[in-house]
């Protein structure tokens, strides 16, 4: 390892714990305690710009818990999973993990799906537009089988939503879609077999396969019907090869 290289890392060390820090000051010019107060400061942007980019990733769970809560969440998760990347649109892959064992999430037993729903609309959106070879689900896209109601907590959580504000954690599971058919992503409840339609779609099958695997969950599946919507919604797309 280069020398820049070394004073790099001991410099991203120092600012991402505090214990670390007491250990590298001495590599910086001037007085070890004028080090700490440095990186005391860029501790606090760099964990300022974390804390905003995970609320920006996770509004719903962060509405769940209260600011002043995830604040903390953010915090300790920012200790155990710091960011590995320049590009915050990167960081938080690990949250719903996180949640799902987090000593004080433990009332909230939806809470780590919720956060997986948010993360695969969150990469929904970065999602590139350029379609897959023949009939394929868009990159845009992703799905999410759940035993928690996810399409009705994403619709009662979003700043234009005015209907009533209730949501049945009993209603059994479900299957979800996650799509961004412009610019905004959207989230909702899929049939089981649309689920698996576009799941083996989503894999790689053939039209037929795929259709074979809707038919046996959901007799009734209209595939007609469906495949105007999702073509009409940027779910499904064609590159121009044969399917």
């Amino acid at each position: 390892m280069s020398e820049l290289a070394a004073l790099q890392r001991d410099f991203g060390a120092g600012i991402a714990s505090l214990d670390k820090a007491a250990e590298v000051a001495p590599i910086f010019r001037g007085p070890p305690q004028a080090a700490l107060e440095r990186l005391a400061v860029y501790r606090g942007n760099v964990v300022g710009a974390c804390t905003k980019a995970l609320a920006g990733t996770y509004p719903i769970v962060a509405k769940i818990v209260g600011e002043a809560f995830f604040e903390g969440l953010a915090r300790e998760y920012l200790r155990r999973f710091p960011s590995t990347s320049g590009d915050l649109n990167e960081f938080g892959a690990q949250l719903s993990q996180f949640v799902a064992r987090f000593e004080h999430t433990q009332d909230l037993p939806y809470l780590p799906d919720v956060a997986r729903m948010e993360w695969l609309a969150h990469r929904a959106y970065y999602a590139a537009d350029e379609p897959g070879p023949g009939l394929c689900l868009a990159p845009a896209c992703a799905l999410l089988t759940s035993p928690w109601p996810l399409a009705r907590i994403w619709e009662v959580h979003q700043d234009d939503y005015e209907g009533e504000f209730s949501v049945d954690l009993e209603a059994g599971p479900e299957r979800i879609l996650i799509y961004r058919p412009r610019f905004r992503v959207l989230v909702g409840a899929i049939s089981t077999g649309a689920y698996r339609f576009l799941e083996r779609c989503g894999a790689g099958a053939p039209v037929t396969a795929a259709l074979d695997a809707a038919l046996v969950a959901e007799p009734e599946f209209d595939l007609g019907a469906a495949l105007a919507a999702w073509i009409e919604a940027g779910v499904i797309v064609e590159s121009g090869e044969a399917i």
